[in-house]
């Protein structure tokens, strides 16, 4: 099997209609594109979960681990528009890891999840050979919602702008910076080895979701949001749009690619708008308030730019770039997995 999640294709061979049993309280449910899914508690109350990988990368630390275990799904929840409320940590990890490390990452795990304001409430820890695998078990995060309020990614509707957030592959150029920060400081140096280092925390999604929910009227214009995950921004727009059944027009020269993202994916020979990009929350609103949500973000010190538009179905998936109009595929590989092994089989420090 090829490294990274499975394809569309892939997903509906194996799970498509072998979903256990039907019932009508679920409002969302397991999709391509979707992460989160939202089961109904009563008329007006739901239960909102998603499961995401736990990681635990020596090259890349501890408490940076503990924090990839505990944010990315995070992120996910928080594309719902509320905050995670309990968490289930399934911990698969090295034979070779030590009691103090085991206690520091769990004592990182138990911070943020402090921080976030989400409560432990179970999950399994075991030991066992699994090589040089960076996955240590699953996290699973839940928060109740309003039925009214929820969002997902499937909830986009055609004729609306699209937004991204932040720089994309902000997590694939931090992590490979931090893997790696001898190479990366002899070929870019210094300070944009700081830089990236320093992004390494902006792979959170919640400060952009506190901005938003607390213009509540402006709130309400968004209909979907999705975060930047596998597949960088040109992936999570695909997702969304496949989501949501709708089409879109994308002008990738607007998406934000800061300098230091831009210069360690050149180094590692990966593709900035394709690779990892935790951190960046791609958000499909009503066109009236876009120029609003931007103004919003920008207040806070969150750079954000409208990138494109969602499109009626039948209308395709389209990318304008310098070269002209093209159709938007999926890459069924994010090229950040092959450049990080390929990192760690040559040595690099």
């Amino acid at each position: 099997m090829d490294l990274g999640k499975l394809d569309k294709q892939q997903l509906n061979k194996l799970f498509a209609q072998k979903l256990g049993k039907t019932t009508n309280k679920i409002i969302q449910g397991s999709s391509f594109g979707v992460d989160t899914a939202i089961i109904r508690i009563n008329q007006n109350k739901c239960l909102i979960t998603s499961s995401d990988p736990a990681s635990f990368i020596p090259s890349l630390g501890v408490k940076e681990s503990a924090w990839l275990t505990v944010i990315l799904t995070a992120n996910d929840i928080a594309t719902s528009g509320y905050l995670p409320q309990y968490a289930q940590f399934v911990l698969n990890l090295t034979h070779t890891m030590n009691k103090d490390k085991l206690t520091q990452y769990w004592n990182y795990i138990h911070q943020f999840c402090s921080e976030i304001g989400i409560s432990i409430t179970g999950g399994h820890t075991g030991f066992d050979d699994i090589g040089n695998s960076t996955l240590a078990g699953g996290t699973t995060m839940f928060t109740i919602g309003d039925i009214e309020a929820v969002k997902t990614s499937a909830f986009a509707q055609p004729n609306q702008d699209l937004i991204l957030t932040k720089s994309a592959a902000i997590s694939s150029a931090s992590i490979l910076a931090k893997s790696f920060p001898d190479y990366t400081k002899k070929n870019l140096g210094e300070k944009t080895y700081k830089t990236l280092e320093d992004s390494f925390y902006q792979t959170s999604i919640i400060s952009e979701l506190k901005v938003l929910k607390a213009k509540p009227n402006l709130f309400q214009k968004i209909t979907a949001m999705h975060d930047v995950t596998e597949g960088g921004s040109l992936g999570a727009i695909y997702e969304l749009c496949e989501a949501s059944k709708v089409g879109v027009s994308v002008n990738v020269k607007k998406i934000i690619i800061n300098k230091e993202q831009e210069k360690i994916c050149n180094l590692f020979q990966i593709p900035p708008l394709r690779s990892t990009g935790a951190g960046s929350l791609l958000i499909a609103c009503e066109k009236k308030a876009s120029t609003f949500i931007i103004k919003e973000l920008q207040k806070h010190h969150i750079s954000s730019a409208i990138i494109g538009k969602t499109l009626p179905l039948d209308e395709g998936k389209w990318i304008i770039d310098s070269k002209g109009k093209k159709e938007l595929n999926y890459w069924d590989k994010d090229p950040y997995w092959e450049a990080f092994f390929t990192g760690i089989k040559k040595g690099f420090k």
